[in-house]
């Protein structure tokens, strides 16, 4: 009986960790590969969004300085594929790091064409923004 209970618990473990849920895809760190718009596709490779449960941090390595900006927030999900950032002034304003961004506002409405273990496609305000998993 015991040995029973055992394989019933591993077998209900399993299930778990393969869930299909698109959102527990989101967690860990993604570095955008490239940005379309208007059939422009744009090559990037400084720039990470990083998911923790409902914590979100947008990162911007400048090789310059050899040195990151980041700032902090939140991340919403709603319904079957829409996700909600939300960045907050902590420590910093805000205002001062999206001049670094093409977010005109601290928050940012996605939708998510694909999430998967390697790949993650957003899309927002006409703008395909597509990720590897880092």
């Amino acid at each position: 009986m015991m040995m029973k209970n055992w394989m019933i618990a591993v077998c209900l473990l399993l299930l778990a960790a393969c869930s299909d849920d698109i959102y527990d895809k989101l967690d860990g760190k993604w570095q955008l590969q490239q940005v379309e718009e208007n059939g422009i596709v744009q090559n990037v490779d400084t720039i990470y969004y990083n998911f923790q449960t409902s914590l979100f941090m947008y990162q911007i390595y400048d090789p310059g300085l050899d040195d990151y900006r980041q700032s902090f927030g939140f991340n919403t999900k709603e319904g079957d594929n829409k996700l909600l950032i939300e960045l907050t002034s902590n420590p910093k304003p805000v205002e001062s790091f999206l001049k670094y961004t093409d977010w005109p506002t601290p928050q940012k409405v996605f939708i998510i064409e694909k999430a998967d273990r390697k790949k993650l496609i957003l899309e927002s305000d006409g703008k395909r923004y597509i990720f590897r998993k880092f």
